[in-house]
């Protein structure tokens, strides 16, 4: 199916040229995103059957997200308009689905929430995750191999806990990525971009695993009862989550727009510290494992204290990689002014 989607770009010209913010320097077919999302919707649509309850729900939700993908791949949305049919999927699965934060895990003595705001936080969570990985898709391989290992976590958690039409949605979703990374880490004239009409969508079937992680922990349905679901599953999606926590304060702090693209994301960094597309990808999936398996082991600290031990380990990783970066760059402006 992808070699068909590569044909049909190529002849029709559909390439994401280079440009200001962008890392590659020649045009490459884009819209992996078609062949990502079909192939998702048709593995977890033929096999969830019965065990899900809200399926066409999020299907809905994850179709119209998709066309927006598509659309702003196509002509470049405004990010504002983006953002509205972001908040427009998280109302659809907050309004028609049981997909929905209910409850704090007694986060400062916090359990079940009203209603009206298990609402608002359910709409903000989904588009700050949607957004993380929408701005983690910036080299080859990364919000790919992200996906993937965030779907089988996930996926395994809820096959072990009987809840099998959120495994199957999550097979589905990793199966769609294994295929599509080989294309995406390809040199040759296979090579292909997933867009936003991937990232969008992968993004929002993570914040979708993520409420219901969090829902099965705080019904007491988990294989295991864990003491700080809420920091476990943001160790679980924690370099796209991070990456978008550090450039907000980055902007912040430089009064620059968040909504204004730059080259000073975790896997930017990482290309200008020497590292090439394929090592910054595998080094960042490796430290993401690392986080997870921190954020299982140490579950007993509580959401408060694992959330700064989780935070504490990604400051002190940016501070060394950009302790690398600075000694990378002195070192190239020494010998070229030498």
């Amino acid at each position: 199916f992808i070699p068909s989607v590569i044909k049909i770009v190529n002849e029709r010209q559909l390439k994401d040229k280079p440009g200001k913010h962008k890392i590659h320097t020649k045009e490459i077919p884009t819209l992996g995103g078609i062949a990502i999302f079909g192939g998702f919707a048709f593995g977890y649509l033929l096999g969830v059957d019965d065990h899900m309850q809200g399926a066409s729900y999020v299907t809905a939700a994850a179709l119209m997200l998709f066309f927006t993908g598509l659309k702003d791949d196509l002509i470049n949305l405004s990010p504002w308009k983006k953002i509205t049919a972001e908040v427009g999927a998280a109302l659809i699965i907050a309004l028609f689905t049981d997909l929905r934060f209910t409850s704090f895990h007694g986060l400062a003595g916090i359990g079940n929430v009203p209603a009206w705001v298990s609402y608002i936080v359910t709409v903000v969570l989904v588009v700050i995750i949607i957004n993380s990985f929408n701005l983690i898709d910036g080299i080859d391989g990364l919000a790919a191999s992200l996906g993937i290992i965030a779907s089988v976590v996930f996926g395994t958690w809820f096959w072990l806990s009987g809840d099998y039409g959120y495994a199957i949605m999550a097979a589905a979703l990793a199966g769609s990525l294994v295929i599509f990374i080989r294309f995406n880490l390809s040199d040759g004239p296979g090579k292909i971009f997933m867009g936003d009409s991937g990232s969008l969508v992968i993004g929002f079937i993570m914040a979708v695993f993520a409420i219901r992680f969090n829902e099965i922990i705080a019904a007491g349905k988990g294989f295991i009862t864990l003491d700080s679901a809420p920091s476990v599953s943001i160790g679980i999606l924690i370099i796209p989550l991070f990456d978008t926590f550090r450039i907000i304060i980055l902007r912040l702090a430089n009064h620059q727009s968040l909504l204004e693209a730059d080259q000073r994301h975790t896997h930017h960094m990482m290309l200008r510290a020497g590292f090439t597309h394929l090592q910054a990808t595998v080094l960042m999936s490796l430290f993401n494992i690392f986080i997870i398996a921190v954020a299982f082991i140490f579950d007993g600290l509580g959401i408060l204290w694992l959330g700064l031990l989780i935070l504490i380990l990604c400051g002190v990783t940016s501070g060394i990689l950009a302790r690398a970066v600075k000694r990378k760059e002195s070192g190239l402006a020494e010998a070229g002014s030498a």
